[in-house]
């Protein structure tokens, strides 16, 4: 068996960060700057010269500026209004002072009556001073009521725009800065050498998908405090990208003890049970490291390269910390590319299948054959090894596997046809393929198009994709068996191996991997395992085949262990569609010999 088992799987590629638009004349002052300075200064004048660092620090001294000015301009008007009120206040008693002796007076001549009248406290001045006063005192009371008014208003204004300008900067859910706020944030940094942590909390996807959004959205939460709590104590800041994905900026080089320290501490933050709702998850992170500006000085680059460790990390297993390196990022183009290469080799018809025999050791005889896919781009035929891991990432392993099913259905029918022979074709069948719920009514349609015996087409499904959605997979199981067709339980051996489960699939056949056959021995431990594994199928009613057969000396021991199939290079290497049915006809004709 050569394509590779469900541990192969990976979890599926994040997007790359998107490029940052180079504005006009940077090309030119990018290429001046190379021309006169070493690499280190050149960076700390590219990140100096940031028109967005620039900008945003422009702006941020107007704002500060402008809202000073208008403060102080109301309180001014303010000011003004209580000084003019005093003032009309003191005008008015001065006045009453100044007069207050012409009014007392009583030796006045008779001419100067009438004035003394107007001058008393009732008289008309005195009123009309009143009046004035009165209109002065109330114009003032409003304008400090306007102004006050304005003041709250203008205040309300500035504390809303503070607060959109806090949403635009930072993620509304956790309160940690977003993307945008991280890229002005390195390059604000001019150079000054930091080490970046991307991580991604793993199966995050399982958790929403057990408990729902709302849970997963505390989960987040809880992380967020716990990871700035954290990062806090070693100077760190933390930022959330998105979804389960952060960012925490250390001002410590990636190699240091204070960087590892960093790191263990944030290992260990994750290792306490988040709670909610009485459900308890343990979450974990899965780390990618890299140190500005020694692996790149432009943000989205240095994030692009923060994403290829934190895949390869993923890939590990999770729960782990990877430092970034220039083969992680070519090893992630690679697969990018091969993955856009295959969508097109699907559609050119450039898959194509090689069928390697089985052979009953009972009398020697052919059985069937392994339909095995192979790539050939150009003159070069590509290993299963090399494309399947990134066709099940892709979900373009469901296409492969109808082509493959479609051509051996063919392949079947044309032997059939041909020789009169009854000639089994195994086809392997992904874990993801098998638990699309469209599978069932393909292989239906599949069998009513082709009207070829059902017996003739084996599945072989890896213990993996049973053992994921188990009560499922055993009734899809049932299904397909019901429908006629043999079922093999491929690679056993090295997966869960679960012996309750085994005694309720309906299968019939075990193939034991190669991996115990390569280094078959008497007395050996993989002898004793296949021992065991053939005991256990025949004490079950199922057949057992072994792959990877490709000595003479294999092939004894597994005849004297009671194996009933084996498969190989000994017996046979792959062979092309145009080579089975003379290998069928040579085969029918050594038997009947």
């Amino acid at each position: 068996m050569n394509n590779p088992g469900p541990e192969a799987v990976s979890e599926e590629l994040q997007p790359t960060m998107p490029q940052r638009t180079v504005p006009i004349g940077c090309a030119t002052r990018n290429a001046a700057l190379a021309a006169f300075f070493p690499k280190e200064i050149r960076l700390k004048l590219l990140s100096a010269f940031s028109e967005d660092v620039f900008m945003d620090g422009v702006n941020q001294r107007l704002r500060k500026q402008l809202r000073m000015f208008i403060y102080a301009l109301l309180l001014l008007v303010i000011a003004c209004g209580i000084s003019l009120s005093l003032v009309m206040q003191s005008t008015v008693q001065n006045i009453h002072s100044a007069v207050a002796p012409l009014i007392q007076w009583e030796a006045i001549s008779p001419a100067m009556t009438d004035i003394q009248e107007l001058l008393r406290e009732d008289g008309l001045i005195n009123s009309s001073l009143r009046r004035v006063a009165h209109l002065v005192h109330w114009f003032n009371f409003l304008a400090l009521l306007t102004a006050m008014f304005l003041m709250y208003h203008i205040w309300a204004r500035f504390r809303s725009e503070d607060a959109l300008a806090h949403q635009a900067a930072h993620d509304p859910l956790t309160g940690l800065g977003h993307r945008r706020a991280l890229e002005r944030r390195l390059r604000s940094l001019r150079g000054q050498t930091h080490a970046l942590i991307l991580g991604s909390v793993d199966r995050f996807e399982r958790v929403i998908g057990a408990y729902g959004y709302e849970f997963a959205d505390q989960m987040i939460v809880d992380i967020a405090c716990r990871l700035h709590t954290t990062a806090t104590a070693h100077q760190g800041e933390v930022y959330r990208l998105d979804g389960a994905n952060f960012v925490i900026l250390y001002p410590h080089p990636a190699h240091t003890s204070a960087f590892d320290m960093a790191r263990k501490a944030l290992q260990t933050t994750m290792r306490s049970p988040f709670v909610y709702r009485k459900h308890e998850v343990f979450p974990s992170l899965s780390l990618g490291a890299v140190e500005y500006p020694h692996h790149c000085g432009e943000p989205a680059t240095l994030l692009r390269n923060a994403d290829a460790a934190l895949q390869s990390a993923r890939e590990a297993g999770g729960n782990t910390l990877v430092i970034y390196s220039e083969e992680l990022n070519q090893e992630t183009q690679r697969r990018v590319e091969l993955e856009a290469q295959l969508m097109h080799a699907l559609q050119r018809e450039e898959l194509e299948l090689h069928y390697q025999p089985q052979q009953r050791l009972r009398d020697d005889a052919l059985i069937g054959f392994e339909a095995l896919v192979r790539w050939r781009r150009g003159d070069t035929l590509i290993s299963p090894a090399d494309f399947i891991p990134i066709a099940e990432e892709s979900g373009l392993v469901i296409a492969i596997g109808d082509k493959v099913l479609e051509r051996a259905c063919l392949k079947i029918r044309e032997l059939r046809a041909l020789t009169g022979e009854h000639v089994v074709i195994a086809v392997n069948i992904a874990p993801r393929q098998f638990l699309h719920p469209d599978f069932l009514p393909k292989i239906e349609r599949l069998l009513q198009a082709t009207q070829i015996e059902p017996t003739s087409l084996e599945l072989e499904i890896t213990e993996g994709a049973v053992m994921e959605q188990t009560e499922s997979a055993i009734k899809q199981l049932h299904h397909l068996r019901a429908l006629g067709l043999k079922l093999s339980i491929d690679d056993f051996g090295t997966g869960y191996s679960s012996l309750s489960y085994l005694k309720r699939f309906p299968i019939n056949k075990l193939k034991i991997d190669q991996s115990f056959v390569r280094q078959l021995k008497p007395h050996s431990q993989d002898s004793a395992i296949v021992e065991a594994v053939i005991g256990l199928g025949h004490t079950l009613g199922i057949d057992v085949i072994a792959e990877g057969v490709e000595t003479h000396e294999q092939r004894e021991w597994l005849k004297r262990l009671s194996c009933d199939e084996i498969q190989g290079y000994y017996y046979s290497r792959p062979l092309p569609c145009a080579q089975v049915l003379p290998f069928v006809q040579s085969q029918s004709s050594m038997n009947q010999a």
